[in-house]
């Protein structure tokens, strides 16, 4: 057997186990997910994964199995599930509601971050899907670099719906895992950004942000990420002042800090903890720096504190995930 812990970058247990009604209905008792921890997975369930690869916007998983159900607990990161096979009964509570239907082979579900979900299904024949995992940040991003004035991007839930351009990423993305393209990273990470704008453009709850939600206006909101990357990108020493990228942005800094949040849903010192822990996961990849000159190099006082971080936003250390390079 394989443990999930072999995928640091998934962190998504797979688990076989009856799927029993609730409150008399055909709804599907997900609170059980919670009472379940180390699960292994059959290594033949997992038939192509992206972990190994370096990408870092998109993560792809190919799985192929014969359980008749399947549970999986909530992750950070927004699931798309396309479906390759026998047509499955899928479930996934978002909040305190559940939503429920039936996905073909060819057919999307969307799982919103956060959110447990479920399938199964009766036939005899093998199950076959692709789920792409997003973190809602680089979403985010990808929004707010881009010409949309909508910042509000939280996924809505879908169960069951035909979409040719997400078969075509998907399919694409399958593709070069398949091929082991070496090259391969830097078209999934484009890729991944044409997914996100097409997610956000038709599956979330986009809202204006100049409209009664406080949030920053696009194009300081722009400058203000561009100020961060570039920072980051340049490798200048010091700790980035918030107070004076908000000033860059005609903005004071409580003002500033608060109205970012509302935009991105993070505040903007976790927004450069993760473009930090996304620099440093380039560095582990094309590089053989020690650790302790990565946690420097990416701005983090001491190696512990980068570890600590590090593990918290991959889900692996330093360590773990760069010996699956």
């Amino acid at each position: 057997m394989v443990s999930t812990a072999d995928f640091p970058g998934w962190t998504v247990p797979f688990i076989d186990q009856p799927l029993e009604p609730r409150d008399g209905n055909s709804s599907i008792a997900l609170q059980k997910v919670s009472r379940v921890s180390n699960t292994s997975l059959d290594p033949e369930s997992v038939v192509a994964s992206s972990d190994a690869f370096g990408w870092q916007d998109i993560r792809l998983l190919h799985l192929r199995h014969t359980l008749s159900q399947v549970v999986m607990p909530p992750s950070d990161s927004h699931c798309l599930v396309l479906n390759l096979g026998t047509p499955l009964q899928l479930i996934a509570q978002v909040g305190k509601r559940n939503f429920e239907g039936e996905v073909r082979a060819g057919e999307v579900a969307i799982i919103p971050a956060g959110s447990a979900w479920a399938c199964r299904s009766q036939s005899s024949h093998i199950r076959t899907i692709l789920l792409l995992y997003l973190r809602p940040l680089f979403v985010r991003s990808a929004v707010a670099e881009s010409d949309l004035s909508f910042m509000e991007t939280d996924l809505t839930p879908q169960i069951g719906f035909r979409n040719k351009h997400i078969r075509h990423v998907a399919m694409s993305l399958l593709h070069e895992l398949n091929e082991a393209n070496v090259v391969g990273r830097l078209y999934a990470d484009s890729l991944a950004i044409a997914l996100a704008m097409q997610l956000a453009r038709r599956y979330s709850s986009l809202k204006d942000v100049h409209i009664g939600r406080g949030g920053m206006a696009p194009h300081k909101l722009r400058k203000a990420i561009g100020l961060v990357d570039h920072h980051l990108a340049e490798g200048e020493e010091g700790r980035l002042s918030l107070r004076t990228v908000a000033q860059e942005v005609g903005m004071s800094y409580f003002h500033f800090s608060r109205a970012f949040k509302q935009s991105m849903g993070m505040s903007p010192t976790n927004y450069i903890a993760e473009r930090r822990i996304g620099r440093a996961k380039k560095l582990l990849q094309e590089t053989e720096l020690p650790i302790s000159e990565i946690a420097l190099r990416v701005g983090f006082s001491s190696q512990s504190h980068f570890t600590t971080s590090f593990r918290r936003v991959a889900g692996a250390t330093p360590n773990a995930f760069r010996a699956t390079i």
